[in-house]
């Protein structure tokens, strides 16, 4: 009877045969084999584990950002204007609040003193394409005193719309700390950046950024109340892309590398 040469289909066949016609094997044939069929799982454990290990390396490394500026704010004039930030707006017969808003456009930025909400719009020339913006990031300094006794910053709001020509982005800024568009509680004088996706905090449709035609600035004195005029200066205002680092690419590069071996490691085996 021709034997096979696995060590543990030899010990099945053996229960089965009488003693006198059972072969003699050594010990170490069977644990020998039983040594090879247990190396394999460990062998593709281990090369799986490290290919895990490399992606989760590669989405957890940082990515850098191309900046597209809409806007440096320098020579800068708004398109149109409203509210109190418009000369007839802020007229009491117009239910305005009465303050002549004074709005300053110097080569470096773009400055306006005004009393009770107020807004103004910008509109390109030419609609802006800059596929793959994720998020925006615009930075202005409030220049009028705002804390409270306990060194608390006040409930303001410095909003921002950006439009595509479809339809108007509301933007929340993730770090105002209101969770509400802009609104937060910010202490005066000081500068803010303030960073946030291209989503919609009403739930519409995100911005397209391939077809970015206007954005529109806001300004809802909130807490410090319409009973004295504000003061802020926008410096600047972009879109960010995303772009891998070269690390990152890298270990994208040796991931994919090590998925190809295994690949041809299991069709070897």
């Amino acid at each position: 009877m021709r034997l096979p040469k696995n060590g543990f289909a030899s010990k099945l066949i053996f229960m089965h045969m009488p003693d006198a016609t059972k072969p003699t094997l050594k010990p170490s044939v069977v644990f020998n084999s039983e040594h090879i069929l247990m190396k394999k799982p460990k062998s593709w454990f281990k090369h799986t584990l490290a290919f895990a290990a490399s992606l989760l390396v590669a989405g957890v490394a940082q990515a850098q950002f191309t900046t597209n500026v809409l806007s440096d704010f320098h020579n800068f004039n708004l398109t149109a204007t409203y509210a109190n930030w418009n000369p007839d707006g802020a007229d009491i017969l117009n239910g305005g609040s009465g303050f002549a808003p004074i709005i300053t456009s110097g080569p470096t930025s773009y400055r306006v003193q005004a009393q009770g909400y107020g807004s103004g719009a910008y509109d390109f020339t030419t609609p802006l394409n800059l596929p793959g913006a994720t998020k925006f990031l615009f930075t202005f300094t409030i220049n009028h005193t705002m804390v409270h006794g306990d060194s608390s910053g006040f409930w303001f709001g410095p909003n921002l719309d950006i439009s595509d020509g479809s339809h108007m982005v509301h933007l929340t800024a993730d770090n105002a700390g209101a969770g509400f568009l802009s609104y937060g509680p910010y202490v005066g004088p000081g500068t803010y950046t303030l960073t946030g996706s291209l989503n919609d905090q009403f739930g519409g449709l995100p911005l397209d950024t391939t077809m970015i035609t206007a954005f529109n600035l806001e300004l809802d004195p909130a807490e410090f109340g319409g009973g004295a005029p504000y003061d802020i200066t926008y410096h600047s205002l972009a879109l960010l892309t995303p772009v891998p680092e070269p690390s990152a690419l890298a270990l994208i590069s040796l991931g994919s590398i090590g998925l190809a071996a295994l690949r041809r490691r299991m069709k070897n085996n």
